[in-house]
C-alpha cells in the first residue's frame, strides 16, 4: 500500500511539473524552478488527502480508468469545446441573441467518483455550461442556451466519460428536469 502512496505521489509531482513546463513554456532555470517548487508544493498539500484516500481504498477507482481511452476522450473533448466556443459566439455576436438560460438537473449512472468529477469537469470546461453541483449522482448544470445543454441530456458526453471506465454508455443519464427562468424558477 505504501509503495502505491509513493508512485501516486510521484506521478502526480512529475505530471503536475509536466503540465507546468508545458503551459510557461520558458525553460530557463528561474522557470524549471518555479515549475520544481510550484508542483513540489501542491504535491505535499495533497499529501494528506492522498494518504487518506489510499487507505480508504478509495483511490483504485482511478486505476480503472482505461488511459488508451483516454487518449480518444481528450481529441473529442476538445473539438466539442471548439464547438461549443462556435456555438456561443454565435448566440452572443447574433442581433437577437439567442440565449435561453437554463438549469439542467440530471442523475447519472456513472461507476465512481472519479468519473462524476471528470464529467463535471468536462461539462465545465465546455463553453456555455457551467458544474454547479454534483451530489451523489445528481448533477446541476447551468446552460446557457439548448444546444450547450444537449450533448448531456441525449448522454453523449456522459457515455463518453462512461466509456473511460470502459462502461457501456447506454441509459447513463436518467431523470432529466430543464428548469428554464421564464417559465419554471
Amino acid at each position: 500500500m505504501r509503495k502505491q502512496f509513493v508512485k501516486g505521489s510521484i506521478l502526480q509531482f512529475l505530471v503536475l511539473l509536466g503540465l507546468w513546463l508545458l503551459l510557461s513554456g520558458h525553460y530557463d532555470a528561474f522557470h524549471i524552478g518555479a515549475g520544481v517548487f510550484s508542483a513540489g508544493v501542491v504535491t505535499l498539500m495533497h499529501l494528506r488527502i492522498n494518504r487518506h484516500l489510499y487507505y480508504t481504498k478509495k483511490i483504485a477507482e482511478v486505476h480503472a480508468l482505461r488511459y488508451a481511452r483516454l487518449a480518444l476522450y481528450v481529441p473529442w473533448l476538445t473539438g466539442q469545446i471548439v464547438l461549443a466556443s462556435l456555438q456561443v459566439a454565435y448566440a452572443v455576436l447574433h442581433p437577437r441573441m439567442p440565449i435561453d438560460p437554463a438549469l439542467v438537473r440530471f442523475k447519472t449512472r456513472l461507476p465512481n467518483i472519479a468519473a462524476k468529477v471528470i464529467l463535471g469537469n468536462s461539462i465545465t470546461l465546455t463553453p456555455g455550461t457551467f458544474t454547479v453541483r454534483i451530489r451523489e449522482d445528481e448533477f446541476l448544470v447551468h446552460s446557457l442556451m439548448e444546444a450547450s445543454h444537449s450533448g448531456i441530456v441525449d448522454g453523449t458526453l456522459p457515455g463518453q466519460v462512461a466509456k473511460l471506465y470502459g462502461d457501456k454508455p447506454a441509459d447513463v443519464v436518467y431523470d432529466v428536469d430543464i428548469l428554464r427562468k421564464t417559465k419554471d424558477v
